[in-house]
C-alpha cells in the first residue's frame, strides 16, 4: 500500500485512457474502471462511489500475484481500503479451492464454533454479542464466514456494525461508542427503530476489546444458531431445525457464488465456473445439515436482553 497522490494520480491516468478493458460493478454503486497495460498489468481507477463519494480517493494495479494500492492523501477512510481489497482476494482464493462463503457472523468457544447464519436485519449481530459476553468466547467474524468441505470456519475481516438497540442493551458497547476510531454519527442521532440500517461501525478489535473478549482466526463447526429476532415481547424460545430445514436456511443464506453485496470478483479473476461453485456449495449444505445441529432462536426484543443471554447459554450447555 502506497499513500502517494502522484502514483495514485499515474494509476488513475492509466485506468481512465484508452483502451479501457471494461466497466466492472463489484459492489452497488461501485464502478471500476479497468484498463490491462503493455506490460500485462491490469489498472483500476473509480469512475463512479456511491458508497463514499469519493471517485479518486484510491486506485489499484495488478500485476500477476502483486497487488498495489495507491491511496490518495484526502481519503476520509484509509484504513478501509486495504481490508476491502484482503476481504475481496480472500473470498475469491476460498472459493477457488472448493470453499463456500456464508451470510453468517461465527464465533470459537474452546475450539468449538458457532456459526449464526441468517438474512439481514435477522438479528444475528445482538445474538453474536449475547453470545460472546455469556460465554467469553473469541469473535471470528461478524457478517461472512467461509466454510471448507471439513467443517472448519473462517474468519473474513469486516468491521462490525451494531444498532442503537444493542449499544443501549449492552453496557459495554455502550461505554465504548463515544471512542470508535471510525468516522461517523454520534450514537445520539442513530435511529432507535428496530431493523435500522444506520448503526454505530465498530471495527473488529473494538467490539472484542468492549465485550472483554478476543478475536480468532478459525475454528471448527460444532453448532449452527439461526436467529429470529423481531419487534415483539414475545418470550425466547428454541427449536432443533429438521434436516430439510435446516439445509433450506443455509442455502437461502449461502453466498457462493453470488453475494448480494460483492457482485462481480475482479481483483482475483474467478475461472472456476458458477454452475461448479455452486455444486460446491449444494454439497456443503447437504453435509452442514445432516451432520451439525442447528437451532432456530426466536426472540421479542422488548423483552430484557438477559434473556436472549440465558437462552444462548443453556443452549449451548444443553443441547437438544
Amino acid at each position: 500500500m502506497h499513500v502517494n497522490d502522484a502514483g495514485c494520480h499515474q494509476i488513475v491516468w492509466q485506468a481512465t485512457h484508452p483502451p479501457i478493458a471494461r466497466r466492472i460493478e463489484p459492489v452497488p454503486g461501485v464502478v471500476l474502471l479497468e484498463t490491462l497495460t503493455s506490460s500485462g498489468a491490469r489498472c483500476y481507477a473509480v469512475a463512479a462511489d456511491g458508497l463514499e463519494h469519493q471517485a479518486r480517493a484510491y486506485a489499484v494495479r495488478v500485476h500477476d500475484r502483486h497487488i498495489e494500492l495507491y491511496l490518495h492523501r484526502t481519503a476520509r477512510k484509509p484504513h478501509g481500503y486495504p481490508l476491502r481489497l484482503m476481504r475481496e482476494a480472500m473470498l475469491r482464493t476460498y472459493e477457488e479451492h472448493g470453499d463456500v462463503v456464508f451470510h453468517a457472523a461465527g464465533a470459537d468457544l474452546d475450539g468449538r464454533g458457532v456459526m449464526i447464519c441468517g438474512p439481514r436485519s435477522a438479528g444475528k449481530t445482538t445474538l453474536l454479542t449475547c453470545l460472546l459476553r455469556v460465554t467469553r468466547g473469541d469473535l471470528l467474524s461478524n457478517d461472512r464466514l467461509i466454510l471448507d468441505r471439513r467443517g472448519r470456519m473462517v474468519a473474513v475481516p469486516l468491521p462490525v456494525p451494531v444498532a442503537r438497540g444493542t449499544i443501549d442493551a449492552v453496557p459495554e458497547l455502550g461505554n465504548a461508542v463515544r471512542a470508535l476510531s471510525r468516522p461517523q454519527r454520534d450514537v445520539g442521532e442513530l435511529p432507535t427503530t428496530f431493523g435500522a440500517t444506520a448503526k454505530a461501525e465498530f471495527s473488529a478489535q473494538e467490539y472484542t476489546t468492549a465485550l472483554g473478549t478476543s478475536l480468532a482466526a478459525g475454528s471448527w463447526l460444532r453448532t449452527i444458531i439461526v436467529p429470529h429476532l423481531a419487534d415483539t415481547t414475545e418470550p425466547t424460545r428454541t427449536r432443533l431445525l429438521p434436516v430439510e430445514e435446516a439445509q433450506q436456511m443455509l442455502a437461502a443464506n449461502c453466498f457462493t457464488p453470488h453475494d448480494e453485496f460483492w457482485i462481480r470478483p475482479w481483483l482475483v479473476p474467478r475461472t472456476t465456473p458458477d454452475a461448479e461453485l455452486h455444486r460446491h456449495s449444494q454439497q456443503l449444505t447437504q453435509q452442514l445439515a445432516a451432520d451439525i445441529p442447528c437451532f432456530e432462536v426466536s426472540f421479542g426484543v422488548r423483552n430484557p436482553l438477559d434473556q436472549l443471554d440465558k437462552a444462548v447459554l443453556d443452549l449451548l450447555r444443553n443441547p437438544q
